[in-house]
């Protein structure tokens, strides 16, 4: 039995965990064997006419893999080879697992900690050299070999990645080439994944090109079945899940230019592992040396026709590959192949995906809940929680206008740093024109005119963006209409040209999983009552997924015109009030007005601040029963410790059932100042500066499961099965935790 009251110092400090809560397990897996399991394409979904074509269009030999089984073979799968450039993610995964095993400290680590003769270079660069980190080498940003400094240009660079190979397992796993194979890569990689084949580091032996991989395509997608798995293989985590994840979203951002190639001293007797360097450009599109589909400086796909999540390695101007497509639970690796050049990688891929006639059910899609409608849910029963930027609005239409109508804007870049930060949504305007806050560009039609009807251009860059943030579940939280603007005047009906527009953005953008679509803001300024139920459902009439709506008010808190809609799902308040607790009282009211029937978004609120004011407000709105979005946190001038302190939010509470739960703050005791609760079962209660000790009032006597929050360093401490008696409560802070706290305890015995 564990008393909270007695644990000791030591038991706390091994129970402190890292910000990240802890994944919630999945069902098992299929991996192979010493062998491959083998499913007939029928089995698993897949016609073998359609993977005929593909293989015809590949030539060479390979292999595909669906959910966990080879699928279909063509040449010889088991042929041991070269894989050019292929071969880098498996650099990309040793650097991690060194970070990991705190071999190294971390990826922005300075390499001539390792490597001191690179602080001695370029002493009329300003030693440049001496500023190159591991993650600068991995993404080859590192500039080694060219004039730039560190970070500023790309350079694919056959250099920089011999320097990379060397320092990493040279000197950081202190092996040496002949050895690498059994000191490094067999023990901590390829026995475990029971490969077939015998892969190797030496392709050609240690006097040519050391670092070049020898494997057969069978057992490289054994690698990629690693990722696809979130770096897990079997009942083993080889990587975390989180580094897993680094590896394969997050490319280098389009503002980084290509290197210009001047030429800059290098080590002496420094070795190539294969050619020369500024051999392409990332494009937006280079990930920790994965190639990944990204977004280009022109706003397209690095592969159009292929879902946005697919990612790959590539040697030989992409002969040689293994990708992956998690949408599909996919694999594909290939050698020695007529596809070469990305135009034809996308068409090689297209046609891997037609072959694909059962898709993967849909099982992440943010619905109204059907049991509790005072919150949402996920379709697998996942709880859901949104906090994040609640600007710029302005987003679809940043940068500068293209003659075809589409954006040259920091659009992708806003999206990475959201990314990074774990803040969940984006606050969106489809038509900023005609009354609107926007120019008369800010709308998406042909050469911005209603009447032309719809830019299919302008959409399908929108897609673009919005597949990227689906892929990382951040909300689409789109607005058909900005406030005032009012282009088709037909007081309470919506007509022919209306349903157009509308039929046609819900249509192109339905299929995401992270979308909250948005009648229109403040829209008593242009708009009826009985317009905005119209056009509500109009909206259900075409989503057949049955995306959640909402409708954003001015200032105030009643939503009695919308009580009783039924596709109206969310009150989007706008409540213009000064301090945390005026919110949540605010909050308060409406939840109580609610009277359960829809849930509520606290998506406007001027003044929210920043830091420790920014935190409170976010919480006091959450403890009340909203979802939040945060005027004027415009993501490119919002520091990241506010992003991240959203998205600590969002994981504390994804890790609650607190969509069963309702305000209950009279049940605060102590340092307690709102609660949560589902009494007798669960609770969740909060303080914005607790000292001593946090209770709770009337509770039911039994084992709790207790986890401590630090909102503001997203610490955590975890109690399993403390015991609690009857009545009021109270608990002693654990020393790890600050004053700006919460505390979740479930009960999980009498």
């Amino acid at each position: 039995m564990i008393c909270l009251r007695r644990i000791s110092t030591a038991a706390l400090l091994v129970l402190v965990l890292a910000a990240a809560c802890p994944a919630p397990q999945k069902s098992p897996e299929i991996y192979p064997g010493k062998q491959w399991d083998q499913r007939r394409p029928q089995q698993l979904g897949m016609d073998t006419d359609a993977l005929k074509a593909f293989s015809n269009y590949a030539r060479g030999f390979g292999c595909v893999v669906r959910n966990g089984y080879m699928a279909y073979t063509w040449g010889d799968p088991a042929a041991k080879k070269d894989i050019a450039s292929a071969v880098k993610p498996f650099y990309t995964h040793f650097l991690l697992r060194a970070v990991e095993k705190e071999m190294i400290p971390g990826i922005n680590e300075p390499v001539e900690n390792v490597e001191p003769a690179l602080a001695s270079l370029n002493p009329q660069l300003q030693h440049k050299d001496r500023q190159i980190t591991w993650r600068h080498l991995c993404n080859q940003i590192s500039g080694y070999g060219v004039t730039e400094p560190p970070g500023k240009t790309f350079d694919y660079s056959d250099w920089n990645m011999a320097l990379f190979f060397d320092a990493l397992f040279l000197k950081a796993y202190n092996t040496t080439w002949e050895n690498i194979d059994t000191d490094v890569l067999r023990p901590y990689l390829t026995d475990i994944l029971q490969c077939q084949d015998n892969p190797t580091f030496m392709a050609f032996g240690t006097g040519d090109r050391p670092g070049r991989m020898a494997i057969s395509p069978r057992d490289f997608a054994r690698f990629g079945l690693l990722y696809l798995r979130q770096g897990r293989w079997k009942d083993k985590q080889l990587i975390t899940p989180q580094h897993a994840k680094l590896a394969v979203t997050t490319p280098l951002p389009t503002s980084i230019p290509r290197t210009k190639g001047e030429k800059a001293q290098m080590l002496e007797r420094q070795r190539s592992i294969g050619g020369g360097n500024n051999q392409c450009d990332h494009n937006g599109s280079y990930s920790f040396a994965w190639w990944i589909n990204g977004i280009g400086r022109d706003g397209t796909r690095n592969w159009p026709d292929v879902p946005a999540d697919t990612f790959g390695c590539f040697g030989h101007g992409d002969i040689r590959a293994m990708v992956v497509i998690p949408s599909l639970d996919l694999i594909v690796a290939w050698n020695d192949t007529g596809i070469e050049g990305r135009e034809k990688v996308n068409h090689a891929l297209k046609l891997l995906c037609d072959a694909v006639i059962e898709k993967p059910t849909q099982e992440k899609q943010i619905v109204p809940n059907p049991d509790n409608p005072r919150w949402l849910t996920r379709t697998d029963a996942a709880p859901f929680f949104m906090c994040g930027p609640g600007d710029p609005e302005d987003f679809l239409y940043r940068g500068k206008l293209n003659p075809d109508g589409t954006r040259n804007g920091d659009q992708q870049d806003l999206i990475e740093k959201l990314k990074r930060s774990g803040a969940n949504c984006i606050y969106l305007m489809a038509v900023r024109s005609h009354g609107g806050d926007g120019d008369k560009t800010h709308n998406p039609f042909v050469e911005n005119d209603p009447e032309k009807g719809i830019n299919e251009k302008i959409l399908q860059q929108w897609e673009n963006w919005f597949a990227e943030m689906d892929q990382n579940q951040i909300v689409i939280y789109i607005f058909l209409y900005d406030d005032g603007t009012n282009i088709w005047k037909t007081a309470d009906s919506v007509e022919d040209a209306e349903r157009r527009f509308i039929r046609t953005i819900v249509r192109k953008f339905k299929h995401h999983d992270n979308l909250i679509w948005a009648v229109a803001e403040e829209y008593q300024e242009a708009l009826t009552a009985a317009r905005v139920s119209a056009i509500a459902a109009e909206i259900r009439k075409h989503d057949d997924r049955k995306h959640p709506i909402a409708v954003h008010k001015l200032n105030g808190l009643t939503f009695d015109e919308f009580a009783d809609d039924k596709n109206i799902d969310q009150f989007a308040i706008q409540y213009n009030v000064e301090t945390p607790q005026q919110l949540h009282a605010g909050i308060l009211q409406a939840w109580n007005a609610a009277k359960g029937g829809y849930n509520l978004n606290m998506a406007e609120a001027a003044g929210f601040g920043a830091g420790k004011t920014m935190r409170d407000k976010c919480w006091a709105c959450a403890m009340a029963g909203a979802y939040v979005m945060i005027l004027d946190m415009d993501i490119a001038d919002t520091p990241e410790a506010d992003l991240q302190a959203c998205g600590s939010l969002v994981r504390f509470f994804e890790h609650t059932d607190f969509d069963k739960m309702a305000p209950r703050d009279e049940l605060a005791l102590e340092a307690a100042k709102y609660v949560l609760a589902d009494p007798p079962r669960s609770y969740i209660a909060y303080s914005p500066n607790a000292h001593g000790k946090i209770g709770l009032k009337n509770l039911t006597a039994g084992k709790y499961d207790f986890r401590w929050f630090d909102c503001q360093t997203a610490k955590q401490v975890l109690l399993p099965a403390v015991s609690v008696g009857p009545g009021n409560q109270s608990w002693t802070i654990p020393e790890t935790i600050g004053p700006e706290l919460a505390l979740h305890i479930k009960r999980v015995s009498q």
